[in-house]
């Protein structure tokens, strides 16, 4: 199941919208698991890997209340590759929201994969999904993001494609100026991040936020990385795992 935009949304005064997650998914599910996966993209072609195949299958049999893709779904932003993702997408049983790569940016991403800043909201939760896809989050995607954050849930789960900092020594697969972003998720008591864009897989915590880095769903790996996905179980804790998948 492909998310499509719902009539369920409040335009606030950052021009970004906000849904109503449950009548989107139109269940009632507590506690509940979801899966984020990032960096799905073919090395070359519009053709989706083999492997992310594979893991749409193994989401399917995890049974998620939904799935969050972390960006870079194709290897260029056309309407011919954004058509091959969406084809081999639609597999997925649970609805997909979508986080913009910087491989996906371009003219076509709206008509195709929808909006690419907005929040949708899930019992006790709260799901802020932002571009940084050209490296930086500008103030009106910074002021969404605060006003998003102060609202009063439970957990809260900030999406963006770029991540704020590098783990590897010597890394610059990172954020521009990441010190504000990071100071409102700070301030603003958030439980996790999830980045891709770097093809591998890394968890951090930094305060008490966890920060996780996905991008291990199809596109060529990096030394050592290995094809992945994320499971996480939410109820009045917050659990994760990572789930392998082979390259068949």
């Amino acid at each position: 199941m492909i998310l499509i935009v719902s009539i369920f949304s409040l335009l606030n005064n950052t021009g970004y919208k906000t849904y109503d997650g449950e009548k989107i998914i139109k269940k009632d599910t507590y506690p509940y698991k979801f899966v984020f996966f990032g960096d799905n993209r073919p090395k070359l072609g519009k053709e989706q890997p083999e492997v992310f195949i594979n893991i749409i299958k193994m989401i399917n049999e995890e049974d998620p209340l939904l799935v969050i893709g972390g960006g870079d779904f194709v290897i260029e932003g056309t309407p011919e590759n954004f058509e091959e993702f969406l084809k081999v997408a639609t597999d997925l049983k649970a609805p997909l929201f979508y986080v913009c790569g910087n491989h996906d940016d371009s003219k076509y991403y709206e008509e195709y994969l929808g909006e690419r800043v907005y929040s949708f909201t899930y019992k006790n939760s709260i799901f802020v999904i932002l571009d940084n896809s050209k490296g930086t989050l500008d103030k009106k995607q910074m002021e969404f993001l605060k006003k998003q954050l102060k609202r009063s849930f439970e957990h809260k789960f900030v999406f963006i494609h770029v991540p704020p900092f590098d783990p590897r020594v010597g890394g610059s697969y990172c954020m521009i100026d990441p010190e504000e972003f990071m100071e409102i998720i700070k301030e603003t008591n958030v439980d996790y991040v999830f980045c891709s864009h770097i093809h591998s897989y890394y968890e951090e915590k930094r305060g008490d936020t966890v920060y996780i880095i996905s991008g291990g769903a199809g596109a060529p790996l990096l030394r050592n990385g290995f094809y992945h996905y994320i499971v996480v179980n939410v109820s009045e804790n917050i659990s994760f795992s990572v789930a392998r998948c082979e390259d068949e």
